[in-house]
């Protein structure tokens, strides 16, 4: 079998493409992460010059393998500097065994050096990961899923034992209330639905910026984007001091995860000096959980932030399923301590693709 490699032009191959997608994540079917218009939004409406970075492998002229980046935009210590978050990689399923996930991968991380420093990913198949390692990529550390439980009807259903149900469910209710932190009568909250609503959004995400050394440029124009997904609703809480001053943001949406009504958190962030807003953040999380009959809250985070955000001590658990960050440093213009050191870093799903 003849391999041949190119930069992948969707306005020639996008039917391939999509129909190599479904192939590769039969879990998204009825999805509309399936569909052209899901597509067009993540790699075609990023909001700079240039939108994505694709690649393809073609076995003849069947489309046998797909690679992709997004140029975030990350401040690495003081500098500003595109970089490559990959996603969707793709190897079709027929062809799996012969190598191709790893050519594909050197190919495009070759390709990629030329526009970016460093790409980053975040998978949670264990089955990727040699792959990745075989070409250079690196596991700085880990992210784990925090859950936090506020009953237990949809699993235990599922597990064929909800007659359970009452009896865990006022545990959890019990427990819940014991670790639950104090309200600060110093801060209030706004809730919306839309981005555009969050007043002074700009201007705290530059503060935040700034308090942690390598972090995501998340100013308006990307969470415009960002959470603009087709057929997604996110909801949008900011906390802000007695004084009026935004100083914390959470970013969330309901999702269906393995049968059971979740909340998926994206994004988390509060500016130093103000944990005493933990609190209220979970407080309200609570309150609009119940209301949306969600059951569980999940999030995404290295276990050093999970500390910092008192994740423990409101009721969150660390959970076994786990994401690796893994890095691959194309050009070395940053070091491998400042890209491979945990505490220079607070990353969340809105740093990938997910969610």
């Amino acid at each position: 079998m003849e391999l041949s490699f190119a930069h992948f032009d969707f306005t020639k191959n996008l039917a391939q493409q999509r129909t190599l997608f479904k192939d590769c994540f039969p879990e998204t079917k009825g999805e509309v992460i399936q569909e052209e218009v899901y597509y067009k939004w993540k790699f075609h409406s990023f909001p700079q010059a240039i939108t994505s970075y694709e690649f393809a492998c073609y076995a003849d002229s069947e489309m046998v393998g797909y690679y992709a980046a997004i140029p975030y935009r990350y401040k690495i210590g003081t500098k500003v500097t595109v970089v490559g978050m990959v996603c969707d990689v793709m190897t079709s399923s027929k062809q799996r065994g012969k190598g191709i996930f790893t050519k594909m991968g050197n190919y495009s991380t070759n390709e990629l050096a030329a526009e970016v420093p460093f790409t980053i990913g975040y998978p949670i198949r264990k089955e990727v990961i040699p792959g990745h390692l075989k070409i250079g990529w690196k596991i700085p550390f880990n992210l784990p899923l925090y859950m936090k439980f506020i009953c237990l009807n949809s699993l235990l259903r599922t597990k064929k034992l909800g007659f359970l149900a009452p009896l865990t469910n006022g545990l959890i209710s019990i427990y819940n209330g014991i670790v639950k932190t104090k309200l600060n009568k110093r801060y209030s909250f706004s809730l919306t639905t839309n981005i555009n609503y969050v007043n002074g959004y700009d201007a705290f995400v530059k503060e935040w910026s700034a308090s942690v050394p390598n972090a995501l440029i998340k100013d308006l124009s990307f969470a415009l984007w960002r959470y603009s997904a087709p057929e997604r609703a996110y909801k949008f809480l900011s906390i802000n001091s007695i004084k009026g001053k935004m100083i914390g943001f959470v970013s969330f949406r309901k999702i269906l995860k393995e049968g059971i009504p979740s909340y998926g958190i994206l994004d988390y962030m509060v500016l130093p000096g103000e944990e005493k807003c933990h609190g209220l953040i979970n407080s309200v999380l609570m309150e609009k959980a119940k209301e949306d009959n969600v059951e569980v809250i999940m999030t995404m985070m290295s276990q050093k932030s999970a500390t910092e955000y008192q994740l423990f001590r409101n009721g969150f658990f660390k959970s076994p399923y786990v994401f690796q960050l893994i890095i691959k440093n194309l050009t070395k213009e940053f070091s491998d301590e400042e890209l491979f050191i945990e505490k220079n870093w607070h990353l969340m799903w809105v740093d990938s693709d997910d969610l």
